[in-house]
């Protein structure tokens, strides 16, 4: 089953870079008798990417903007319905509320996604991949130089004078949540790393935040996370970790983010991070990626995998939910609302739907190992994050877990092993590549900021 699986009118994104036909068709029945238009909404719309001024959209009538705040406002309205409705049973009503969180919109508000977000986290769906299939996978995996680094590379756990005026606030805080003394979290080996990667958060906060409640955020952040540490002492702490749960922390507050945060770790996707090395957790899920390149788009997967461009500028994606890397807010609250609601593996397949987004510039560009993973590495400030999403689902129903895994990627390691490929595993970001190119700062930099910090 080779070549290209989409047709012209369902694949649209790689190679225009546009992704709005279908959201515009989808919303245009929206826009009938729409007479009042919600500002926070359409703001939203504004930062969604949608052309042109939101002045001038109005003015000349432009219905995409107008379409898509009528489709929030009412699929607003009726999931605040259903929570009221079902407010002594939601629990129970987990279907209904994985549908609104992974259909066009998500849950639109971070008061729907206080209630909802601990429900979701409550009820994860699970990756039907046993153990046995896990050694199996091991038994004939990728081959990837990243092993080695392991043992080249460590994280500086040095972390900064301790301050009196912090202190005191941490005690606070811990005093209300509860749980171990902050002198006890201070003791913990991650303590430092943990502070050290929370005080560089200051990019992650939306410019509405005041300095002063940022402020009071980060020191609620860092116990946060020590705690859910210390309550796991096999547990290793990753830098990437910490953006999950600032976005946690943003949305819906301390405490549900704690709750939260502890679900996830003990039975999601980051129990895995938490447990095992990246290369035998997110590396290997990130070489599904290739074989979804090569079924959709074969041109940009032979470029890629012939420059040896690898998976390690997208570590990041999954490893965070895109946290790290996506420039806004309501960017990011829209991909937790997708992950909280799907199979554990589809930030995969949003990690493919943006490098498919993208094929058309991968293409253009100098065609050498560097200049392409820059490229992909730095995410554009907007992009087309509803239509992208609603690529990744396509892509999950026609390409999902069991085939890919399975059939898919063993007709893809015949066809390298055909083409006398220098080696039939996956394209792994070579470290040797990245010497060869003068590069070797740029290695070291990516693979020990997220490797685990030292036991």
């Amino acid at each position: 089953m080779n070549g290209n699986l989409w047709t012209t009118e369902a694949w649209w994104i790689s190679k225009d870079g546009h992704a709005l036909t279908r959201l515009f068709v989808f919303l245009f029945i929206f826009v009938m008798d729409c007479d009042v238009v919600s500002p926070i909404l359409i703001e939203e719309c504004s930062k969604s990417g949608v052309g042109g001024s939101l002045e001038t959209n109005l003015r000349d009538g432009n219905p995409l903007p107008i379409a898509i705040d009528r489709m929030l406002r009412t699929k607003c309205h009726r999931m605040l319905q259903f929570i009221k409705a079902h407010e002594d049973s939601l629990s129970s009503e987990i279907v209904q509320l994985r549908e609104f969180a992974c259909t066009p919109g998500g849950l639109v508000l971070d008061e729907i996604r206080s209630i909802v977000w601990p429900i979701l986290a409550s009820s994860l769906l699970k990756d039907n991949l046993t153990e046995e299939q896990h050694e199996d996978e091991e038994t004939a995996g990728s081959e990837s130089d990243f092993e080695s680094a392991l043992s080249m590379f460590t994280l500086d756990e040095g972390g900064g004078k301790e301050n009196d005026e912090n202190s005191s606030d941490c005690s606070n805080i811990l005093s209300v949540i509860g749980g171990p003394s902050l002198d006890d979290l201070k003791s913990h080996k991650q303590w430092n790393q943990v502070e050290l990667d929370v005080q560089r958060t200051l990019a992650r906060f939306p410019p509405n935040i005041s300095d002063e409640h940022r402020h009071d955020l980060q020191m609620e952040l860092t116990p946060l996370i020590v705690r859910i540490l210390w309550d796991s002492p096999r547990f290793n702490y990753y830098q990437g970790f910490h953006d999950v749960c600032l976005t946690l922390l943003l949305a819906v507050g301390a405490e549900k983010a704690e709750k939260i945060a502890h679900l996830l770790a003990k039975s999601g996707i980051f129990n895995r991070y938490l447990l095992h090395s990246l290369e035998d957790t997110v590396l290997r899920d990130l070489d599904m990626m290739y074989v979804i390149l090569w079924k959709n788009d074969p041109e940009l997967e032979n470029r890629m995998r012939s420059l040896e461009v690898g998976s390690l500028f997208a570590l990041s994606w999954p490893l965070t939910w895109f946290s790290h890397s996506f420039h806004h807010y309501h960017q990011i609250v829209l991909c937790f609302d997708l992950f909280f609601s799907t199979h554990p593996l589809m930030p995969v397949y949003l990690t493919s739907a943006v490098v498919l987004w993208r094929s058309s510039s991968v293409l253009s560009v100098s065609q050498d190992m560097p200049t392409v993973h820059h490229l992909l590495n730095i995410v554009p400030d907007e992009l087309p994050v509803y239509a992208l999403i609603a690529d990744a689902q396509d892509l999950f129903r026609l390409l999902p877990p069991s085939l890919v895994r399975k059939k898919f990627m063993d007709d893809y390691r015949k066809v390298l092993q055909s083409k006398g490929t220098r080696r039939s595993t996956l394209p792994v970001t070579s470290l040797r590549a990245w010497l060869i190119a003068g590069t070797a700062t740029a290695a070291i930099y990516m693979l020990s900021k997220y490797l685990f910090n030292p036991s």
